[in-house]
């Protein structure tokens, strides 16, 4: 009897697991399905759909983990795996993207409504899941903000058509366990998150090195003096700057080194 117990059981969870993965890629094929679809406003509310059932694949209860057969979509964990943040794009009107995003904090699953929606740079605003300033990350360092735990973010914004965004923001959660973007630990006073906007048709480099434990950045400038403050002509220089954080605040260090190989 045992043994019939311990067949069932291995069955039953063999059972589970392929009924996972079998929901998992059909996650992807709707995916594709909708980034194929001709009509924006039919792709937009498409993936407004396809948002609303990954939130529900992700569980509450258990630890956040990635999704394996999701491709395009960024998944970034805290070291202990409680909070999770999924975030992609779907293509808009010409040039132009809506961002989308899942947060899983220890308690709760919830959407980001992207509200950049007029590719402002609202740096010195703080947002929650309702008012989220959208973009995809690609990176996440974990620190600390009055005794809590907080998740610096590195991101892509790619709102512009003559011009692109990379962003550094801050994940939190407030009392009542519910996230929030954006917080006052930046060198630069009243703001929450520091946005780089550059030419379209340049790179920017913006990079945790753990080794250094510093954010390291390109430095921006005109291609012609003509230009200056004019972000749409503005082009990565050879030299970096970077963010090391101390006593509480993210804090500028000049002149620093990339390592181009990483």
């Amino acid at each position: 009897m045992k043994y019939k117990f311990i067949i069932i059981t291995t069955l039953f969870s063999a059972f589970l697991q392929y009924g996972k993965i079998y929901a998992q890629n059909d996650m992807q094929n709707e995916l594709n399905r909708i980034l194929a679809i001709e009509n924006v406003e039919q792709r937009i509310i498409s993936a407004d759909t396809l948002c609303a059932k990954l939130a529900d694949m992700i569980s509450v209860g258990a630890n956040a983990e990635k999704i394996d057969s999701l491709q395009r979509i960024s998944q970034l964990f805290s070291k202990d795996k409680t909070v999770g943040i999924y975030t992609w794009s779907i293509p808009a009107e010409p040039g132009m993207f809506k961002y989308y995003g899942i947060v899983k904090s220890p308690k709760e699953i919830f959407i980001l409504n992207d509200v950049n929606i007029n590719n402002e740079y609202m740096a010195d605003e703080k947002f929650t899941n309702n008012k989220w300033y959208g973009a995809v990350y690609y990176d996440i360092v974990e620190t600390n903000i009055n005794g809590k735990n907080a998740y610096t973010l590195l991101g892509n914004d790619l709102k512009g058509i003559l011009s692109s965004k990379k962003i550094i923001d801050v994940l939190s959660f407030d009392d009542e366990e519910k996230p929030v973007f954006g917080a006052a630990i930046f060198a630069k006073q009243d703001y929450h998150r520091l946005i780089f906007e550059y030419s379209a048709r340049s790179t920017m480099h913006l990079v945790y090195d753990k080794k250094q434990q510093m954010i390291i950045y390109s430095l921006l400038v005109p291609i012609n003096p003509a230009f200056e403050g004019d972000y749409r002509f503005y082009v990565a220089d050879t030299s970096c700057d970077g963010l090391i954080y101390k006593n509480g605040k993210w804090t500028l260090v000049e002149n620093v080194m990339l390592d181009n190989k990483k």
